[in-house]
């Protein structure tokens, strides 16, 4: 059922800069429609899909949609629940199936852990933990959670801060508000860029974040971006570079939700700035490259899902930068996730609608 075709024109404000953007038309068409919040997805081999449900149920959809039992337990509440899913790159041989979610720690708290597990009919089998975050918190929200693997094959996790940024993202002795690097069975990589520094933990890759939900692998560089959410402005895209310092919350160009500022500066020496961001936030959640011929000159570029004002965003990449910005799909609804398949096409998770296939025109 094709549904939601769009074309338009308009204009496009990036740093203080207008463009007149070209025009497209898109269509999308329903997959699945019985998810509500389509967190995460990914591809067996074979073309089955895996998508999480953020209330804690992990699918496989083959032309039918069934539930995978022996998943772990999640704090389905605020931000919480089943996260990401990521298939092994090298499932094949392995049967690696990992997955991210809120994990709950006794009491009240809760925090972002990693695990893996194979599949065996539609049970989630021979589960261990790979990775999990210290502190654990009582709070409901930045639990970051993608998951990506690289082209050398090491595994890159976020980890939002907690809403603790006063103690979290710029300190090395915790696992909030920063980008992990390990090996696929969670063991840190010899050559890390904290490994052996005592205070640090050895998973660190990258520090000073506040949100990450968005992560994904350059396809010809290999470099890792990612996305991550601002407070009232200042959301960002980032190229995540070892030991860099991203910032949060010492600069930023976001301020509180209450319209007061919590820092007068939006750059410092030793700390990177993003990429493109964006005032005022979209809520940015989900991102991956277009390597597919399918749609014409999006080839090679990045595409953003927005949470704040239900649109899928597209960053328009030249070799390791944006040159230019534009919407696509305005009042779609909020976009949670954004994977192309194995099938070239993009597929988009939207909260209350399902899993939607992107159509060109």
């Amino acid at each position: 059922m094709k549904n939601l075709m769009f074309s338009f024109f308009f204009l496009i404000t990036l740093h203080g800069w207008s463009q007149p953007a070209n025009e497209f038309s898109f269509g999308t068409e329903v997959v699945i429609s019985e998810i509500n919040i389509p967190w995460g997805m990914d591809w067996l081999p074979n073309g089955d899909m895996l998508v999480t449900d953020i209330s804690g149920t992990l699918y496989r959809w083959n032309g039918k949609l069934q539930a995978i039992s022996g998943t772990p337990q999640v704090v389905a509440a605020g931000q919480g629940g089943l996260l990401d899913v990521k298939v092994h790159p090298d499932f094949g041989k392995n049967g690696w199936v990992y997955l991210s979610y809120s994990k709950p720690m006794g009491g009240n708290l809760a925090t972002t852990a990693v695990i893996r597990g194979k599949l065996q009919g539609n049970s989630f089998v021979e589960s261990a933990e790979v990775f999990r975050a210290e502190p654990a918190s009582d709070t409901r929200h930045h639990y970051g959670s993608r998951i990506v693997f690289d082209q050398a094959g090491y595994m890159y996790v976020s980890v939002g801060d907690r809403g603790n940024r006063d103690e979290n993202p710029q300190k090395l002795n915790n696992h909030c508000g920063k980008i992990h690097r390990m090996n696929d069975d969670g063991s840190v990589p010899r050559d890390n860029p904290f490994a052996g520094n005592p205070i640090a933990m050895q998973t660190i890759y990258s520090y000073g974040h506040r949100n990450p939900q968005g992560l994904a692998v350059h396809p010809e560089t290999g470099e890792v971006w990612e996305q991550e959410h601002g407070p009232k402005g200042g959301d960002e895209v980032n190229i995540i570079r070892p030991k860099k310092n991203y910032g949060w919350p010492v600069i930023s160009y976001g301020i509180n939700y209450n319209g007061t500022k919590f820092t007068e500066i939006t750059a410092k020496d030793g700390m990177e700035q993003p990429e493109v961001y964006w005032v005022p936030s979209i809520a940015p959640s989900g991102m991956d490259f277009v390597t597919s011929d399918k749609y014409g000159k999006l080839k090679g570029d990045l595409l953003v899902g927005s949470l704040k004002f239900g649109y899928l965003h597209r960053c328009d990449v030249e070799g390791s930068k944006i040159v230019k910005e534009e919407k696509y799909l305005e009042g779609i609804g909020r976009v949670r996730s954004v994977r192309q398949g194995p099938d070239g096409f993009v597929y988009l998770g939207v909260e209350g609608k399902g899993v939607l296939r992107l159509l060109p025109d």
